[in-house]
Parts: structure tokens; sequence; C-alpha cells
């Protein structure tokens, strides 16, 4: 019988990081998956203040971080289209957790758990995916598979949501 020995992990913290390459081919821009969906029926002039403000958010690496919706309101506290990229991520930290981990336990899984929800918040997921894939050389960790099962959740989450509701909270965030 074979032993295997646990996984290395090259801890690091992870202070700002530089998003590798390999990991924003594959991961894919939330700021941007929202705009592409929220601007369809938007006038102009609409589309320029949903893109300031999602642009208007982003961190210095250029992802979006979702601690940036952390003062968006939710149901009965509207405050305009960002509500909704609220509710796209709800289930985010979840997954990149989820991904983050596999096969781990412990210890172990907790502070992979910790610093990659900490990077998703604070410098987006294509960081906290890049330090994951730092820390876990050895985990084979499918990239192409959290890029798809993030955009897959975001469709899901966005699917009860109508194009004129967008353009409505719009309306309403200009009061």
């Amino acid at each position: 019988m074979v032993l295997e020995s646990p996984e290395e992990l090259h801890l690091f913290e992870p202070g700002t990081l530089t998003v590798a390459p390999h990991v924003a081919e594959e991961i894919p821009d939330v700021g941007q998956y929202f705009l592409d969906w929220a601007v369809q029926g938007l006038n102009a002039a609409q589309v320029r203040e949903v893109e300031a403000a999602i642009n208007g958010r982003r961190c210095q690496n250029g992802w979006f971080p979702l601690e940036s919706l952390d003062n968006i309101g939710s149901r009965g506290f509207w405050r305009g289209p960002l509500t909704y990229l609220a509710r796209m991520t709800a289930d985010d930290g979840s997954i990149v957790q989820e991904w983050a981990s596999s096969r781990l336990d412990g210890e172990r899984r907790r502070r992979i758990e910790a610093t990659a929800n900490h990077l998703l918040f604070q410098q987006g997921h294509a960081a906290a995916a890049t330090w994951v894939m730092a820390v876990r050389p050895q985990a084979y960790l499918n990239l192409p598979e959290l890029g798809d099962r993030l955009a897959a959740t975001w469709e899901l989450n966005l699917g009860s949501i109508r194009p004129k509701d967008v353009a409505k909270a719009v309306r309403r965030w200009n009061r």
C-alpha cells in the first residue's frame, strides 16, 4: 500500500497581487460580465453611468473586489443597478473557498479558505485564484472549472431579473 504524502503548501502573505496571465484568461471579470448583461435596453447615458459605477469600484489590479458591494442594499433598500451585481455574486465566496481548499482538511483548509475569501473581497476573483494557484502548485486545481462555475452561478442568479428591472433601477438611482 502506497501512502500519499500530504500536499506541500507554499504559503505566503499575499499583499497586493498581480493577477497571473493564465488566471486572467480563465476567470471571468465579474464587472465586465455584469456590464454586458445589465446594459441591454439602456440608453448611452445610462450605460456610461453603470460603467462608471462598476469601474469606480475596481481595485488597483483592475479587478472587481466584492467588498465594494458591502454598502449596496438589498430588498427594500435599493441603491440602483449594483444591487443586482450584489445578488449575482452572492454565492462567489463559497464557490471560491470550495475550489481553493478541495482535498484539504483541518487547519490547512481553514487557512486557505480564509485567505482566498479575503482576497476575493479585497482584490477580486482572479487575485484569489492567482494566490491559490501559487500556494497549491501540486494540487492540479482546475481554473477553467472555477471560471465556468462562477459564470454559471452568475447566469442562474440573474435569471429571474428582467432587463427592464435594471433600467428602472438606473432611473431610481438618479433621483
